[in-house]
């Protein structure tokens, strides 16, 4: 009974020293987004409560993360750097990464401004200074656009986007008024 006890406190102090991982929730699926913040106007999160993502995510720059890829992305934003950062000026992400649960829909997000070098995660608990250099490789590495200026994101979603065809309603979930059979949409048909 004492080494049931023992074990059981070591479990515990190990398990408060650590602080939890972010994203912190079960999930199945990542996503990496490149986006155009100024296509939504109900603001520049890549996600919303509803469920639904941004309406100006660039379809044609996602990329479903593989696993290896996934554990290159928490590496990078659990560790924190020590670096001097500049005040946030402009707050204009352009780069997201979403986390779904098995039936796709939205656990965890965080969206990512390289311009001023801020970041907004949700759940929270990314620590404030992770390192912007390597998320930027990371997200040229798996494919995902990197611009100087926000209106090169603007033209590569209008480009994606002709004028008549523009989205005027939130993007939303796969098989969003469905519940019983969200589908991969990543899954191509044979």
């Amino acid at each position: 009974m004492k080494t049931l006890i023992a074990l059981f406190a070591v479990t515990l102090s190990s398990a408060l020293a650590e602080p939890k991982k972010w994203p912190g929730v079960p999930y199945a699926h990542v996503v990496g987004y490149c986006y155009d913040f100024s296509q939504d106007p109900r603001g520049a999160s890549i996600s919303f409560p509803d469920g639904s993502l941004h309406k100006g995510v660039i379809r044609a720059t996602t990329v479903r993360l593989s696993e290896e890829q996934t554990k290159r992305l928490l590496k990078l934003l659990n560790e924190e750097v020590e670096e001097e950062r500049g005040e946030v000026e402009c707050y204009d992400p352009h780069h997201a990464f979403v986390f779904y649960d098995s039936n796709w829909k939205i656990v965890a997000s965080i969206d990512i401004c390289f311009l001023c070098e801020d970041h907004a995660a949700r759940p929270k608990g990314v620590p404030e200074l992770f390192d912007l250099e390597a998320m930027e490789v990371f997200c040229r590495q798996i494919g995902l656009p990197w611009y100087e200026e926000s209106r090169d994101y603007t033209k590569l979603y209008r480009e994606e986007q002709p004028a008549n065809e523009r989205q005027d309603e939130p993007e939303q979930r796969p098989n969003d008024t469905d519940d019983t059979d969200i589908s991969d949409p990543f899954e191509t048909a044979e």
